[in-house]
């Protein structure tokens, strides 16, 4: 079988929306992890690189229901007459009785922003049935999961909170941050503050589905939206210009929260926390069926603020059977995981004989069931402010200023050891999840959960050496089947092999496509990591060099076809193979390695060269290719253990190259035939196998562990003088 060059796809074929280029998260690095709420902060500003700013209106009227003009009428005289006398209405105009603009006040920032509090509470009061009440300046920090030390300036919070003592992250409806200027530290004091609270929102609940935010710097006031599309944010109102516009959004967030699930400030009706004791549990209503989680399986996917926010659980059904959730965000335009399994387990039954596809089908994540978020009769689809809007210069895309500002006023510390504030970290260790940006607009996003029958351990937390090696053998098996029915997987990594029972598993079929589709444009795919080279160049590398070079005067051939778009194809897959197993080997060391000549540093060193974390680095190309030095690299940095079982990382990375110049040596003609989709499988699976056998009994450490420094907290990370207690995170 040899492909055909490229063409182009035919108009009237259905056309998938275009794979979506890779970028690094940042929040999947060390400095995130460490507890250092700078480090945190410039993590996640960093992963969103800009947000959308819109007109107010387009964004209010996300919110809820706004009062009509009858009741806005309604409201201002109650706020104009009652004893309170929020509002007073003179030949001066209409105007907040004892809120003045905070820039012209000489008290403290707290004292100044206190009649704020009375204007949105008696606003509140005008809903019937709200649920929410407002708090300003709260002495103590929101509880949290995470080791959450910040404090927002306030916050719509539930009715039904007990005590401020006992305040979650889970029972914010709304932060706000305050500021008395509106100088351009201020703003981005408060911009980069209510980002990161927006942020805990989304990371700690799965039962939030969007959050609001609030910032007012001086007179002026922003809403934020936070979902898992895009953050946005309002152009600036008046709070004392605009008053209608001021009372119009806090009823209509006093109104969203009237319903008895809460939907429209973003929780899910489908989703209930319950407590077991100190233990958070989650029952998922999917379909008809109910599903209590046990334990977090991997949740790292919602840490960035736009995604898909993938948290995987396991979790029991009604009769007590285990099962894998996956919680997430597909694009509308996507087939669910559920649906490209069906369609490629279609083609194994159409391909393979009756023996292969029963191997094919042990080898397969098993799924039972996957379903669509509905509320309210509607598939749940991320918020878009632009939505149903004429599109007018006053939306623009918002850069992020990444300089970090470092508050006079200390914050908390998390337990355990914090480096250097106020940098991004040198070290970028794993990225494990399949990662994907579309910067050209924003993506409509609908909420999906998929239900596995297996429930295992990543080959990424095998700590046994043989069993890791059985694992990712194993992974390469269900690719051979994959590739022998005609598809190629595309996000092969060491977060997608699971060990279920003494056999691995591959999962994730989100980008999964058939070899010879032409339904969409193959860019940067997959996880970082374990992405081919020519993947993340987007190019054939191994072709003959003399092949685009024409002497003088000759006229082209004709005859060829002319040079074709990139396409992945089932070499890349296995180059990921490669790259996994190659991460294994220079991600850990034995437990027990006695080699005195082993360095753990230079270990890591090379270790960061192989694996930078970013797209373009020439260090990781030439890893893979310069088989000589990766030979000697092997030799000099693993341990005895380690090299004498991954000996063969060199040979394995030599018979890829062989394969691609095989592909690739009558490019533009592209020849992928069964003979080498059989030869470069068998090699690859003899390399796997062959360590496998030679890897028991060695346990392994991940080398971060051995290497985690132990450096005394900065000074402006101290804990506040008694004296003075802090007010913000």
């Amino acid at each position: 079988m040899v492909t055909p060059p490229h063409t182009p796809q035919s108009q009237k074929s259905q056309m998938l929306p275009p794979d979506t280029a890779v970028f690094a998260r940042h929040t999947s690095q060390t400095d995130y992890r460490t507890g250092d709420l700078k480090l945190g902060r410039i993590a996640v500003l960093a992963d969103l690189g800009r947000y959308l700013q819109v007109p107010f209106d387009c964004l209010v009227k996300c919110v809820g229901a706004l009062p009509s003009q009858q009741d806005l009428q309604r409201i201002r005289n109650n706020l104009t007459n009652k004893e309170s006398k929020i509002l007073t209405d003179d030949e001066s105009g209409l105007r907040w009785t004892d809120f003045t603009p905070p820039a012209k006040s000489k008290g403290s920032e707290e004292n100044v922003f206190k009649p704020l509090g009375r204007i949105i509470s008696e606003i509140l009061a005008e809903v019937p049935n709200r649920r929410v009440s407002f708090l300003a300046n709260p002495n103590g920090t929101p509880l949290s999961q995470r080791n959450n030390t910040s404090r927002p300036d306030g916050y719509l919070v539930l009715n039904d909170q007990e005590t401020e003592a006992k305040m979650h992250w889970f029972d914010i409806a709304v932060p706000f941050e305050f500021k008395k200027e509106q100088d351009t530290e201020s703003l981005r004091d408060d911009e980069q503050k209510i980002i990161w609270s927006l942020h805990s929102i989304m990371r700690e609940d799965p039962c939030r589905r969007f959050a609001f935010g609030i910032t007012i710097e001086d007179t002026q006031l922003r809403l934020w939206l936070s979902n898992r599309a895009c953050l946005a944010v309002t152009e600036p109102i008046d709070f004392f210009q605009n008053i209608d516009g001021v009372i119009s959004l806090f009823y209509a967030l006093g109104s969203a929260s009237a319903s008895s699930t809460m939907n429209e400030l973003g929780w899910d009706p489908t989703v209930e926390r319950v407590r077991d004791g100190k233990k958070i549990q989650y029952k998922f209503t999917i379909g008809d069926e109910v599903f209590t989680t046990m334990r977090e399986l991997a949740t790292y996917g919602a840490d960035s603020m736009v995604g898909r926010g993938t948290r995987v659980y396991e979790a029991t059904d009604a009769g007590g059977k285990k099962v894998a959730i996956k919680d997430s965000w597909r694009e509308v335009e996507r087939q669910s995981e559920g649906e490209i399994l069906e369609s490629i387990l279609a083609s194994c039954a159409e391909k393979l004989q009756a023996d292969e596809l029963a191997d094919a089908k042990r080898h397969f994540v098993g799924i039972r069931l996957w379903k669509d978020v509905i509320i309210d009769d509607t598939p749940d689809v991320t918020l878009d402010p632009l939505v149903g809007e004429e599109h007018n210069h006053s939306w623009k895309w918002v850069s992020i200023d990444l300089r970090p500002i470092l508050s006079a006023r200390p914050h908390l510390p998390s337990a355990g050891d914090i480096p250097d504030s106020g940098r991004l970290s040198a070290f970028l260790p794993t990225q494990l999840g399949g990662i994907a940006r579309n910067d050209t607009g924003i993506p409509r996003r609908v909420h999906t959960r998929t239900v596995f029958d297996d429930v295992g351990v990543a080959v990424k937390d095998v700590t046994s050496l043989a069993d890791n090696l059985t694992c990712l053998s194993d992974g390469l098996k269900a690719l051979y089947y994959m590739h022998k029915a005609g598809w190629i997987h595309r996000d092969f990594s060491v977060g997608n092999v699971i060990w279920v029972g003494g056999i691995g598993k591959l999962g994730d079929f989100e980008y999964a496509k058939k070899i010879d589709s032409q339904t969409s444009h193959d860019v940067r795919t997959g996880t970082i990591h374990f992405m081919a080279v020519e993947v993340e160049k987007q190019n054939y590398l191994f072709r003959p060099t003399s092949s685009n070079v024409r002497p003088v005067g000759r006229k082209p051939d004709t005859s060829l076809p002319s040079r074709p778009p990139f396409r992945m194809n089932f070499l890349h897959d296995i180059e990921s193979v490669w790259w996994a197993f190659t991460w294994i080997f220079f991600y850990h060391t034995d437990t027990d390695t006695t080699d005195a000549n082993h360095s753990l540093d230079a270990q890591w060193e090379k270790f960061q060269l192989a694996f930078p974390g970013t797209v373009g680095s020439p260090s990781r190309r030439d890893f893979f290719s310069f088989v000589d030095e990766l030979q000697t690299v092997c030799d000099d940095v693993l341990s005895e253990t380690c090299r004498d079982v991954g000996d063969c990382i060199p040979h394995f990375a030599d018979a890829l190259q062989h394969g691609y110049r095989k592909a690739e040596a009558k490019y533009p003609l592209l020849v992928l035939d069964d003979t080498l989709l059989n030869d470069i499988h068998r090699q690859a699976a003899e390399y796997l196998d062959g360590a496998q056998q030679r890897a028991t009994g060695i346990e392994l450490c991940p080398l971060p562990d051995l290497l985690k420094p132990k450096r005394p907290r900065p000074r402006e990370e101290s804990s506040p003088s008694p004296k003075k207690k802090p007010r913000h995170g």
